[in-house]
């Protein structure tokens, strides 16, 4: 018998899901802004349906699975849609098959990410990505998309987006250990953190400063690779002996 708190959460998942699915129709009839500002909601959804499931104590194996439909279409087939549609108008003239490639690899990494964290948990996942989340990739690319739009470079950087979608499917797929930036750092982290995320949830309804957008999300991934490249294999040990959770 599911109890009514699982309805909350779930219900957030449900609603990213159909929203992803309209970011796709948005791509394929040349409403390209709309369709970027439906994946980025998604990313807000997609945060919201974890925080409450752990507020209410609602986690379940089937809003896990449900969670991982909702990011395959968000984060998966939207923002190819979005690249597919925006650089080829959905028909694919000669030359172009390095375009739907480019998309059908990077749905395809974000497939086999979601896959193969529904059936394993990776070693110190509590305090790090393994490969790069689905939710930031997607997340990016539909920021970078606004941010570019808005500031009229979009022209000059659509030839790049087909390579952009690789390099994200690349380390979707890859062991590079990305940390958590959870609440256990300094307060002004916590703080910068909390701003920033009520922020994202003030402009990305609006529909506004996409700009500030995609540079919140690039920081974290550039932060986050950075760590990774100098610090990767240790930050797991060092977290469990800080926590106490070592073997």
């Amino acid at each position: 018998s599911m109890s009514w708190k699982y309805l909350v959460p779930n219900g957030f998942t449900a609603l990213s899901l159909v929203l992803g699915l309209v970011s796709v129709t948005q791509s394929a009839a040349g409403q390209y802004e709309s369709a970027a500002w439906l994946i980025l909601l998604g990313v807000l959804l997609d945060k919201l349906d974890g925080a409450a499931a752990r507020m209410l104590g609602a986690s379940s194996d089937f809003g896990a699975e449900m969670d991982s439909f909702a990011d395959f279409v968000v984060f998966g087939t939207a923002p190819a849609a979005l690249a597919f549609y925006s650089l080829t108008g959905g028909v694919i003239e000669p030359g172009e098959g390095f375009v739907a490639g480019a998309c059908a690899v990077y749905t395809l990494a974000v497939a086999i990410r979601l896959a193969r964290f529904n059936v394993t948990e990776p070693e110190g996942g509590e305090y790090v990505f393994l490969g790069v989340p689905t939710a930031l990739c997607g997340g990016l690319f539909a920021a970078g998309w606004l941010a570019a739009h808005a500031q009229g470079l979009i022209e000059a950087v659509n030839p790049a987006l087909p390579i952009i979608l690789l390099v994200f499917g690349a380390l979707m797929v890859s062991n590079v250990r990305i940390p958590k930036f959870s609440l256990r750092w300094s307060k002004p982290v916590n703080a910068f953190q909390i701003v920033n995320l009520i922020l994202a949830y003030v402009f990305i309804p609006l529909r506004i400063f996409p700009e500030f957008l995609f540079f919140l999300s690039l920081s974290y991934l550039v932060v986050g690779l950075t760590w990774a490249f100098f610090k990767g294999e240790d930050l797991i040990e060092d977290d469990a002996v800080e926590t106490g959770t070592a073997e």
